[in-house]
Formats: structure tokens, C-alpha cells, sequence
């Protein structure tokens, strides 16, 4: 709609060109008359036609000075070219003597009408009127009847012109906020926002500001449209995009993005204020009553948010949609109801890397989100695995290269399980032994495909050893005790942990203290000693639950 809107107007504006010219080769014959009546010589027909061209070149000179910028207000303009244009023709009219060419004077009435509808219109009406008047009056013309005739015109065009204008405006006003709006919430529609974020983006970039995108998801909502039918489920996602708005204010615009999932854009905003807006929505939302929500868990409705902002997450449009949307992911699958600003290891290596290696990253960032697609259960494992390990291998007084390649094994520790089917993943039952020896090489796997990227050279041995056992009993190559990598010591502890307290496929999760049990019990065995007295210590001190609020 917005297109056509460009469209339409390049249009209009080619008319009025052609109008303008048309009107000021007539007033040229006005011209060549008036001065031929005034001169006693014969004018040659190359200086008849060199008086044609001067009211045309003129326009194009103003137009083309307005293409380069010299006229920025198109208002001005107008306003610029009418004026030049009347005083011209009524000061041919005061001495010329046929009436007819009174009708010249219409030009800048029937282009504003044209333009600018029916008040534009009339003020030129006006004007016309007024001059022609002052004309008629210097010129000593005694044709009241004409001058009458030719107001009446005058003012039949502006109204006509500019009320048919102006009814086609309301009318695209009308079609365009049918295209823009959503019906069934009142907000942007999908199409709206990324015009919207496409605009904002652009301006953001040329202003060198920050510009902040929040996804917003409702909680548990198939379950609500399945109690209630779909029809409830409208009434609340009505009601929950007013709730936005309220909370929004003047800080954003409020589209919905698709189904049950609606989107913020925050201009000149940072991820801090993203983040704070995201915490208002979703309180007030969690404060709000919605009929029929005492079904949900926690007997109310609830979002989940995800908030990225330009140019520190994201420096394109486009990622910055993705952005948001994996915080949004991030948020919704680690724990509902929570605002999530979006951070991602990828982009922390990425800064230190060559063009060739972060492509290559990025390939690998992609393929942890094909493995969180197969396998729900490692998305957000990745990240608390990351913490848990950073806490040990900082409390163990490893220096900051060596956590920096902690961090990089924790969070793609899994990378391998690219290999391995969705069946075998999320498989409830027991595994055959085809398919645990396919488990067992997904740590194989994945020290092969970081492997390439020389800067994480050092995770390379804490993915491939992350699964060896203390006693060496674990697998790919069964290394015990110090042979195993430090970090890789630390990352069996931390993934185990976190497996623990985590729901599988196959199993329930424990509790933190009966977590911090089972490892115990294994303690030298699966385990090495240092690094889980560590680990204990720190799970001690620490409100794990603050961390990952899924825990029991």
C-alpha cells in the first residue's frame, strides 16, 4: 500500500508538470500577442518562439533546482511557481483586450486543487479572484459579465478538483489503514512492522542512534485456545495488545508480528531500556486479569520477551529481527515468563576473528540452532553449562585465555549432535547399541568441526573430552584422571550438574540437592575431586535458582 501510495503521488505530479507546461505555452501566445501589440516592428518567428520557451524553461529550471536539493520544501515549490506564474499572467491581462485569456489565470487553482484538495484550491481561488479583479480594473474593462463568469469558473474548479481530491485521499487513508492495521488487535499488522522497522532502521543508521527491537510471545496460549476456542483466544490477544500500548506510550510502535506473538520497536532506545520496557509489559500483563486464565499455570496469563538492539547486537535489519527472536527463544524455552536481552558466545569470539574464520563461526552458529531445533533439551543447556564452567574454572584461578576457551567448549560442547538423528535424540526409551554408539561419537564430531578455526584451537580437546570419566570408564578414548584436560574436567561436572536438574527424554529431573548427591556418589569415579568440591562450594554460595529459575 505504501508502494502504491509512491506511485499514485509520482503520478499526480507528472500530471501537474504537463499541466504547468501546457498552461504556460498558452500564456507564451499572451505573451508574443501582448508584445507584438506593443511594438511597431514585425517579430520574426525565432524570436516568437524564443518568447514560447521562457515560461517553460523556467519551471524546468525550478524543477530541476528542486531535484538537486536547492528547493527541499515542495510546499515552497508550488507556492514559488503559482505566484510567478499569476503575477505574470495578470500583468499580460491588463494589456490584452480579449477576454478569453482571462481563463489562463485557472493554472494554479486547478494544481493545488489537484494536489493539495479543496482549501488549497480555494486559497489560489482567491488570489485568482482578487487579481482578476485588480486586472480588470487597471485594463478599464467594462465586461462585468465576463469577469463574473470566469470567478465562477474559478471557483467551480477549486471546489470541484479539490473535493474530488480530497474524497480520493480519505478513501487511500481508509484502504491504507485496512492494509496497515491489524483488524482483530488494532495494532500494526506483519507487513506494517517491517515497513516501519525498515524505516526506523534506515533513520537510526544515518543519525548513528540506537534502535531496539522487543518479540514478545504469550505464554502457554495453544493450551487457552484449546480450553476456550479461538474466538476467547482473540478477545485476550485484543486485550493484550492494548495492554502494550498503554505501557508503551510514545516510546515505540506496537505491531502484531504473527499468531500470539507481537513486536516493539524502540527508536533511540539502547538494550538496557529495551530491557526495562520488556519488564513493564510483562508485569502489567502478568497484573492483568484475563477471563478464563486460571486454567494457565500459575493461574495467569504470561509472555515470555526477547530484546535486541542496533548496533550492538545486530547490524542489519534483518539480524536484528533474528536477534531478538533467538532472546525471545531463549526466553520462552529456559523458563517462561522472563525478558531475555540477547547475548550469544558467537558474537564474543567473533569479534577477535578473521573474515574467513567468522564466517566459519557463523556456519557453526547455525548449526547449534539446527541442533536446538532436533533437540529442545540443548537449548539453554548450552548457556548454564557455560556458567556453571566459567564459575569453576574462575575459582580454580585459571588465567582469562583459558576460561576464554571454557567458554567457547561449554557452549559448543553439543555441536556434533548434528549427526545424530532427532529420533535418537529425543528417543524416550533405552537406547540400542547403534544408537548409544552414535551418542558416543557426537563429541568426536564435534572437535572435527571446530577444528578449522584456529582461534578455537584450545576448546578443540574440552569438546573432544568433555564425556571421559576420572576412572576412565568414559568415552571416546577412556583418558583418566590428569590425562583428561583440565577444562574438560570441568565441563563433565558442570554438564552433569545441569543434565541433573534438567527434564530428558527419558528421565525427570532431581532436585539440586539430590543432584549435588549423585555427584557426590560418583565422586573420583565420573568426577575429578578438585573440581567438584569446587563446584559444590560455589553451588553453596550461590542462589542457583536465581540463575535457572526451572530448577526444583
Amino acid at each position: 500500500m505504501i508502494k502504491l501510495e509512491f506511485i499514485r503521488n509520482k503520478k499526480i505530479e507528472e500530471y501537474v508538470f504537463i499541466s504547468q507546461v501546457v498552461f504556460l505555452l498558452l500564456v507564451g501566445i499572451l505573451l508574443v500577442r501582448v508584445y507584438s501589440q506593443t511594438t511597431n516592428t514585425i517579430i520574426s518567428l525565432y524570436k516568437n518562439f524564443i518568447l514560447l520557451i521562457i515560461p517553460v524553461s523556467a519551471v524546468i529550471i525550478i524543477k530541476s533546482l528542486e531535484k538537486k536539493g536547492l528547493f527541499r520544501n515542495r510546499v515552497f515549490t508550488d507556492l514559488l511557481i503559482n505566484s510567478l506564474y499569476l503575477i505574470t499572467t495578470l500583468w499580460l491581462l491588463t494589456e490584452e483586450r480579449e477576454s478569453f485569456f482571462k481563463f489562463l489565470i485557472l493554472m494554479p487553482v486547478v494544481v493545488s486543487a489537484l494536489q493539495y484538495g479543496t482549501v488549497r484550491g480555494y486559497f489560489w481561488a482567491l488570489m485568482a479572484t482578487g487579481g482578476l479583479l485588480i486586472a480588470s480594473w487597471v485594463q478599464g474593462s467594462q465586461k462585468l459579465d465576463v469577469d463574473i463568469l470566469v470567478i465562477g469558473v474559478i471557483w467551480l474548479f477549486a471546489w470541484l478538483l479539490g473535493k474530488m481530491s480530497d474524497t480520493e485521499k480519505n478513501i487511500r487513508d481508509a484502504l491504507q489503514q485496512q492494509a496497515s492495521i491489524d483488524e482483530m488487535t488494532g495494532v500494526y499488522n506483519h507487513r506494517s512492522f517491517y515497513y516501519y522497522l525498515e524505516e526506523s532502521f534506515l533513520k537510526a543508521k544515518l543519525a548513528k542512534k540506537k534502535l531496539t527491537l522487543i518479540m514478545l510471545d504469550v505464554d502457554f496460549f495453544k493450551y487457552y485456545n484449546d480450553a476456550y476456542g479461538h474466538k476467547k483466544g482473540d478477545e485476550v490477544l485484543s486485550k493484550l495488545a492494548k495492554v502494550i500500548e498503554s505501557t508503551i506510550g510514545n516510546w515505540g510502535i506496537c505491531a502484531r508480528y504473527g499468531g500470539d506473538e507481537f513486536a516493539v520497536i524502540l527508536r533511540d532506545c539502547d538494550g538496557e531500556v529495551g530491557v526495562g520496557i520488556g519488564e513493564a509489559i510483562r508485569k502489567k500483563i502478568e497484573g492483568t486479569e484475563f477471563e478464563g486464565a486460571n486454567i494457565l499455570p500459575g493461574g495467569h496469563l504470561t509472555i515470555s520477551v526477547g530484546v535486541a538492539s542496533y548496533p550492538d547486537n545486530a547490524d542489519t535489519k534483518e539480524s536484528l529481527v533474528e536477534r531478538a527472536d533467538e532472546a525471545l527463544y531463549k526466553a520462552k524455552y529456559t523458563n517462561t515468563n522472563k525478558v531475555e536481552l540477547y547475548y550469544s558466545v558467537f558474537d564474543e569470539i567473533g569479534h577477535s576473528l578473521q573474515d574467513q574464520d567468522r564466517d566459519l563461526l557463523n556456519s557453526m552458529r547455525t548449526l547449534m540452532m539446527v541442533v536446538n531445533a532436533k533437540d529442545r533439551y540443548t537449548y539453554g543447556h548450552s548457556e548454564r553449562v557455560m556458567h556453571y564452567a566459567t564459575q569453576i574454572g574462575t575459582k580454580m584461578g585459571m588465567w582469562e585465555g583459558e576460561i576464554q576457551d571454557l567458554i567457547a567448549g561449554a557452549m559448543l560442547h553439543d555441536i556434533g549432535k548434528i549427526e545424530v538423528t532427532r529420533e535418537i535424540l529425543n528417543k524416550p526409551g533405552k537406547l540400542t547399541k547403534e544408537e548409544w554408539e552414535a551418542i558416543c561419537q557426537h563429541s568426536v564430531w564435534g572437535a572435527d568441526i571446530i577444528r578449522p578455526i584456529s582461534a578455537l584451537k584450545g576448546a578443540i580437546d574440552i569438546v573432544l573430552y568433555h564425556h571421559e570419566n576420572y576412572d576412565g570408564t568414559g568415552y571416546p578414548y577412556a583418558k583418566a584422571g590428569k590425562d583428561i584436560p583440565l577444562g574438560a574436567r570441568i565441563l563433565r561436572v558442570a554438564d552433569s550438574f545441569d543434565a541433573m536438574v534438567s527434564n530428558r527424554p527419558y528421565k525427570r529431573s532431581l532436585s539440586v540437592s539430590k543432584a549435588i548427591d549423585e555427584l557426590i556418589k560418583y565422586r573420583g569415579i565420573y568426577y575429578d575431586p578438585d573440581v567438584l568440591d569446587v563446584f559444590i562450594e560455589y553451588i553453596n554460595q550461590t542462589d542457583v535458582l536465581a540463575f535457572n529459575p526451572g530448577l526444583n
